[in-house]
C-alpha cells in the first residue's frame, strides 16, 4: 500500500480513479433503485381478487404508494418479519380510525416513512441550494424523524378520540335499540332507527356497517364479531358478548340490552371519577408552582430592600 500511495502515475490519477469508483457506486444505485421502482406492479402481493382490489384502492389513494410501491412492499416486508406487537396495535388502530385507505400496518409505517424521506430530502435540498448546509442537514434530519414518528402516533390518537365518543353514544343507542324492539320492532329495524337517529357520528359509521352486512346476508352474531374486531374496546366486547350468548340461550334481547346500557353508564361514572382524582392529582404541582410564585410577589417588597441594606 505504500509503495502504491508513492507511485507517482498513482499520485496524478488517484483522484480519477476515485471518482470513477464514486460514479460507478451511484450508477450501480440509481439502478437497483430504477429497477425496483420499476418492478411491474400486476405481479406484486398475492393474486387474490381481494388483494388486487385493495392495492388499487391504495394505488389510486396515496401518490407515494402508486409510485413507490415496490419499494414500500421491500421495506414492509422488513418490518413485517418482526411480528411485533406495536404492529398489531396499530393495526387496531388503523380499524379503530376508520382509516380511509385499506393500509397493512407494516405498509403504512413503511409509506410514511418513505413520504418523510421524500420531504426531509426536499427541504434539504432547497436550504443547500440556498447556502445552509448546517440548517438543511439538521431540518432534514429532524422533518424525517418526526414525520416518521409522529403519524403512527397521530393514528392511535385519532382511534383512541373516536372510541371515546363512541362510548360516550354507546349506552343512549342501546337505550333506543332495547325501546324500539319493546315497542314490537325486530333488531334490525331497530339498528336501523338507531342509525337513522344519531346522525354524523363514528357510531353511526359502525352501526351502519353492521347493518349493511346483515342487510348482504350475513348472519346477525358474525356482523357484530366485526365490529368487535374493528374497535377493540371492553364496552362493545361485553355488548357483543351478551347479545350472542342471549341469542344462544333464548334470553329477550331486549332485556339483556337494558341491562348493558345500564353498565356502560356505571361504568362511565366510575371513569369521571378516575379522571377527576387524577385531575386533583396532576393540578397539585402547578398549584405549589404558582402559591410560590405569589408569595415571592407579596414578600419580596418587603425582603428585598432589607437584603439590599445589608449588602
Amino acid at each position: 500500500m505504500e509503495a502504491l500511495q508513492n507511485n507517482p502515475w498513482f499520485q496524478a490519477n488517484g483522484w480519477i480513479i476515485a471518482c470513477a469508483v464514486v460514479a460507478f457506486a451511484v450508477a450501480w444505485f440509481c439502478y437497483q433503485f430504477i429497477s425496483v421502482l420499476t418492478y411491474p406492479r400486476e405481479v406484486l402481493g398475492d393474486r387474490h381478487p381481494f388483494e388486487r382490489q385493495r392495492r388499487e384502492e391504495l394505488r389510486r389513494g396515496s401518490l407515494v404508494y402508486r409510485w413507490f410501491e415496490p419499494v414500500i412492499d421491500e421495506v414492509a416486508a422488513f418490518i413485517g418479519r418482526r411480528e411485533s406487537e406495536s404492529l398489531e396495535g396499530l393495526r387496531i388502530s388503523l380499524l379503530a380510525s376508520r382509516e380511509k385507505l385499506p393500509w397493512k400496518p407494516e405498509e403504512f409505517i413503511a409509506a410514511k416513512w418513505l413520504e418523510g424521506v421524500l420531504a426531509g430530502s426536499g427541504i434539504f435540498a432547497l436550504l443547500w441550494f440556498a447556502g445552509w448546509l448546517t440548517t438543511a442537514v439538521v431540518l432534514g434530519l429532524a422533518v424525517t424523524l418526526i414525520y416518521g414518528f409522529l403519524t403512527p402516533k397521530s393514528i392511535r390518537d385519532r382511534a383512541a378520540k373516536r372510541l371515546a365518543r363512541i362510548r360516550i353514544r354507546l349506552p343512549f343507542a342501546v337505550d333506543l335499540i332495547a325501546l324500539t324492539m319493546e315497542a314490537g320492532g325486530g333488531f334490525q329495524e331497530c339498528l336501523r332507527t338507531a342509525v337513522e337517529e344519531n346522525g354524523d357520528h363514528p357510531l353511526t359509521d359502525e352501526l351502519a356497517e353492521v347493518l349493511r352486512q346483515i342487510s348482504l346476508g350475513r348472519p346477525r352474531h358474525e356482523a357484530l364479531v366485526a365490529l368487535q374486531e374493528r374497535l377493540h374496546d371492553p364496552d362493545i366486547d361485553e355488548l357483543v358478548f351478551a347479545i350472542n350468548k342471549g341469542e344462544e340461550l333464548g334470553t329477550p334481547l331486549s332485556a339483556i340490552l337494558r341491562e348493558q346500557a345500564e353498565q356502560m353508564r356505571l361504568k362511565r361514572s366510575q371513569r369521571g371519577e378516575k379522571a377527576a382524582a387524577e385531575a386533583e392529582v396532576s393540578i397539585v404541582f402547578p398549584g405549589m408552582v404558582l402559591m410560590i410564585a405569589c408569595l415571592l410577589v407579596v414578600i419580596a417588597p418587603i425582603v428585598l430592600p432589607a437584603v439590599l441594606a445589608l449588602l
